[in-house]
């Protein structure tokens, strides 16, 4: 017993530490680009495999890429990075409207 106590622990304690070191991550990655948002080449939209969304990715000049925000983050993510001049191309900013429209008929 004393066993699967220390296995479920353990299990948190890790699932916990990924979680916030994921948050951490994002969060840096939002404040290098609004420290310096000429590195971005691009924002763009990658289709998320298990549900019908998209991630939100940044590209910079250095050919690095950065995940920006998880499919339910993307408006506030989008709102966040307006604001430091950084802004989705018009086929993404389409896409992410007809894939808006088409959850609602849905829903």
């Amino acid at each position: 017993m004393i066993e699967l106590i220390g296995v479920i622990t353990l299990i948190a304690v890790v699932l916990t530490g990924a979680t916030l070191r994921g948050r951490l991550r994002k969060q840096s990655n939002f404040e290098l680009i609004e420290a310096a948002p000429e590195r971005v080449a691009g924002l763009y939209l990658r289709k998320a495999d298990e549900v019908d969304a998209y991630w939100l990715y940044a590209r910079l000049t250095n050919r690095k890429k950065l995940c920006l925000a998880a499919p339910w983050d993307v408006d506030a993510a989008l709102a966040r990075l307006a604001k430091a001049g950084v802004m989705l191309s018009a086929d993404d900013v389409a896409l992410l409207q007809a894939h808006k429209r088409r959850a609602a008929a849905t829903a």
